[in-house]
């Protein structure tokens, strides 16, 4: 039986489209719980409102993002003494995703009946619900929920539906007699260590290039001396996204060549949430905080660098398609 909330907010405190597209399959799993519910987003992403652009193809169509809030909401100590909060729109529930009480003590005055936040392990939550702190961003909400709704909540089998347009883009773009292998190795965080060396991943693809896999390379045109060092040394290195039409250049796309790779290798980045969407088993190297970001799903394989007292950007050739050979 659905819970009879209406509406809802969801707040997240991380502001990149990877952030964001964590909560596409919390979406989906809020509307099998709650009948015909409203939910309204708010996201610290910079006036980005990925759900309006670059993400729209993938939301729920009862998700709507929240624009009104000041810059940086929550994140100010004046916003606690703005009075003009008290009399913004009513919640039945709202999902406070962060854990600063200055924030969670700011996001409680939004006018609601229930109030779930685990700043304070859920003292801040109305009612007070004790909360063990789970460090990844989706499973501390589906906790949440679970503890809300008094039984166990399952995320990994949900399907995100996939536009047809794009489907029959990938088709166009994929050559179904052949077998593909996916890699994401670019990171938008320069000052952060998130990558491999480019000449291990190159090694890696060869690897797989000679046991007859065409290397897929979802990597924005941007980067032009990353990909002409591929293109240099593996003849057939493929960069599908930058054939495809214009206006399908998006997240969904990625996720509809993605379900056409035998299997997908990424780094901690943005695109490897998106890959996290696809059926594919998914191979991702983390350099650290992967109990903060790894997938979440059945088929995927951490390969977490600082558990192993290493960093990403010292990992070989051989070390990289050792493990990514174990678990294909």
């Amino acid at each position: 039986m659905q819970h009879p909330i209406k509406n809802i907010l969801i707040i997240n405190a991380g502001g990149g489209i990877g952030d964001a597209i964590q909560f596409i399959k919390i979406f989906e799993l809020i509307n099998q719980e709650f009948e015909n519910p409203t939910i309204d987003y708010y996201g610290n992403d910079l006036n980005n409102f990925w759900f309006d652009n670059k993400l729209s193809p993938l939301k729920a169509d009862n998700v709507q993002t929240i624009k009104n809030f000041p810059l940086y909401f929550g994140f100010r100590l004046k916003h606690l003494f703005d009075k003009k909060i008290k009399n913004t729109k009513f919640y039945d529930l709202i999902i406070d995703n962060q854990s600063k009480i200055r924030n969670a003590l700011i996001y409680k005055k939004i006018p609601h009946k229930y109030f779930l936040s685990f700043a304070l392990r859920g003292v801040l939550s109305n009612p007070i619900s004790f909360f063990q702190k789970n460090p990844h961003v989706q499973l501390r909400v589906i906790n949440y929920l679970e503890k809300f709704l008094n039984k166990a909540l399952d995320i990994k089998n949900i399907q995100i539906k996939i536009p047809a347009q794009y489907k029959q883009e990938a088709n166009k773009l994929i050559d179904e007699s052949k077998r593909y292998v996916g890699f994401s190795i670019k990171a938008g965080h320069k000052t952060r260590i998130k990558e491999f060396q480019l000449i291990e991943i190159i090694k890696t693809a060869q690897h797989f290039a000679e046991k007859k896999f065409i290397p897929v390379f979802f990597i924005e045109p941007k980067y032009i001396e990353e990909i002409n060092l591929i293109k240099k040394h593996i003849i057939n290195a493929y960069f599908p996204e930058h054939l495809a039409s214009p206006e399908l250049q998006n997240p969904a796309l990625v996720i509809a060549i993605a379900n056409k790779m035998s299997f997908n290798i990424s780094i901690d980045n943005g695109v490897m949430h998106m890959l996290t969407l696809a059926s594919p088993k998914l191979i991702v190297f983390f350099n650290k905080s992967s109990e903060k970001f790894k997938p979440i799903k059945n088929n995927s394989f951490v390969y977490d660098c600082e558990k192993n007292k290493e960093t990403i950007d010292n990992l070989d050739s051989q070390k990289i398609i050792e493990f990514i050979e174990k678990n294909i």
